[in-house]
């Protein structure tokens, strides 16, 4: 963390270089009392089940939190934190609410989003929350409190997950105590996995109401007519069974139970992308006259004229979600943009909604890797594209054209709008505010603006009259994409959090003092007391929802061109 720290400094003098040193051997300790102030909140045993997890996922999210712009202790501040913690769990099809420029179901958009701790909502006591607050305002958070956080979460979820799963249980009049049959174990699955789905199309605006909901999950009425892939849905929670719970077993408990429903929710975003997204995907890709791009007319004429009812978003509500491009005389949805949709999220947790992956951020974790730093020299990234992706597609604007002063900041407006002319079918165009797309649910839009996000059968013949014949081809200029010149970076400009900037001056004359700061700072570690913190609880509660109120807590302190 030092060499990498130092390595980023240009202007940094012997003070910097001590004062990284000192973070640096000092870091396990302000780790450990983090751990200890969980626990004294949380529990002792819950506390260490969480270190155990964050250890895990410190591994996968180093590579990004590595190439992330960083803090003077070499932390991150609030947009980046929130960042590498989005693209943890997007790998699994998470879209964590607080992490994206809107919360899509609103639920916590009274809050203060600019903060990652805002994942947490309001199911740990505010104590818990104000521990990271302080770090985040005093360091930022170093790649260990990331993995913390992260690890609250998914244990915050496994509590849901045995929530909802005591809920089937209770619907099925089946004992929490004993064992259940594999046969009975598929009735319970599907409940479940109906729970979630039902509560994802009543958020969606539809007239689903309790007594239809109540028909759906008693099997009383066919859940095709919610989600016609249904059937699909129900094979893979058997593939998922009979390998975490083959028939041999005979029968299972209820946590035996709770682990297979959370198998198939670690599984279930990818499978959800591959299935119901990549179809998706190819029927766009299919009726696409230039790359990434299907015109409005033709998008219309699918849903009018070929039962692709899908297809049928207003042209507001397109606009809303960032698919719609109408810099041309015919406007077009866009294709990536579309799938990362809201409207195309499937299942909702409390914390997390089921959405298609975006395939533009395996592009750039291979960047990540590759280029190790926030920014880099334009030839420097050309020779990163051409060295770990695919072939990109011919570019106006250079990367020199980009540069700030040489150097392409990878996670800006400007990096993020070259990616998308380079893979207009993997990177979705980028929003004139912010990095992230807008995430907003049908339900809330309709809310928000009184319209409804269905266009009209009147308003989609506006556009296609007739079916329309996607073979015709025009010009390559009429499939020129857009481009604006305005930045955004991922960092926010906050007089503790500035920005390092990549170097490549020599390395060793601060690497020999931040030495000199360690053997300083060790000495005055010796001298240093360990706090001691009141014998905690077993275990905290399953949720704070389930908790009685907690006491006001204290406040928080062709090759690229180069």
């Amino acid at each position: 963390l030092a060499q990498s720290h130092v390595s980023q400094t240009t202007k940094s003098g012997p003070c910097d270089a001590m004062r990284v040193a000192a973070f640096v051997i000092c870091l396990p300790l302000v780790w450990a009392g983090l751990v200890e102030d969980l626990g004294a909140v949380l529990g002792e045993s819950r506390a260490q089940q969480l270190q155990r997890g964050a250890a895990l996922l410190e591994a996968q999210m180093r590579a990004t939190v590595k190439a992330l712009p960083k803090t003077p202790e070499g932390c991150l501040a609030s947009s980046s934190a929130r960042y590498a913690l989005h693209r943890l769990f997007v790998e699994k099809g998470w879209f964590v609410k607080g992490l994206q420029e809107l919360d899509p179901s609103r639920e916590i958009g009274h809050a203060n989003i600019s903060s990652p701790v805002v994942i947490l909502q309001d199911q740990v006591p505010n104590v818990v929350k104000a521990l990271f607050e302080q770090r985040l305002q005093q360091t930022g958070l170093c790649l260990s409190d990331l993995a913390l956080l992260a690890a609250l979460l998914e244990d915050l979820v496994h509590r849901e997950t045995m929530q909802r799963v005591s809920a089937a249980f209770r619907a099925k009049r089946m004992p929490l105590v004993g064992k259940v049959s594999v046969e009975q174990l598929g009735k319970l699955l599907d409940y479940v996995m109906m729970s979630y789905i039902l509560e994802v199309a009543n958020l969606d605006g539809t007239n689903l109401n309790q007594q239809d909901v109540a028909l759906y999950l008693s099997g009383q009425r066919p859940m095709e007519e919610v989600y016609p892939n249904w059937p699909k849905t129900q094979k893979f929670l058997r593939d998922i069974q009979s390998v975490v719970a083959p028939a041999r077993r005979g029968s299972l408990s209820f946590e035996e139970i709770t682990h297979v429903v959370e198998e198939i929710h670690e599984h279930y975003g990818r499978w959800h992308d591959e299935v119901d997204c990549q179809e998706m995907k190819n029927v766009l890709s299919g009726m696409e006259r230039c790359p990434g791009r299907v015109d409005l007319s033709r998008f219309y004429a699918a849903s009018l004229y070929e039962e692709k009812w899908q297809f049928s978003e207003s042209v507001d509500y397109l606009r809303d979600l960032g698919a719609l491009d109408a810099s041309r005389q015919q406007p077009a949805v866009v294709v990536s943009n579309y799938l990362l949709g809201a409207s195309n999220c499937i299942g909702s947790s409390r914390f997390y909604a089921q959405c298609c992956v975006d395939p533009c951020d395996q592009l750039i974790a291979k960047l990540e890797k590759a280029l190790a730093a926030p920014e880099a020299p334009a030839a420097s990234v050309a020779a990163a594209v051409r060295a770990v992706l695919p072939a990109p597609a011919p570019v106006q604007h250079s990367l020199n054209d980009i540069a700030h002063s040489g150097l392409v900041v990878i996670h800006g407006q400007l990096f993020a709008q070259w990616m998308h002319h380079a893979y207009p079918q993997e990177c979705p165009m980028p929003p004139s505010v912010g990095l992230r797309l807008r995430q907003e649910l049908p339900k809330d839009f309709t809310l928000r603006t009184g319209q409804d996000y269905i266009a009209t059968e009147k308003e989609m013949k506006h556009f296609a009259p007739t079916k329309s014949d996607v073979k015709v081809k025009d010009d390559l200029n009429d499939c020129k994409l857009p481009w604006t010149s305005g930045e955004e970076l991922l960092h926010e400009s906050h007089e503790n959090h500035r920005v390092q900037r990549f170097s490549f001056a020599p390395k060793v004359p601060m690497l020999a003092m931040a030495a000199v700061a360690a053997v300083a700072a060790a000495s005055l570690l010796g001298l240093a007391l360990r706090r001691r913190v009141a014998s905690p609880s077993a275990r905290g509660p399953l949720l704070q929802s389930e908790a009685a109120p907690a006491a006001a807590a204290a406040p928080a302190a062709a090759a690229p061109a180069v």
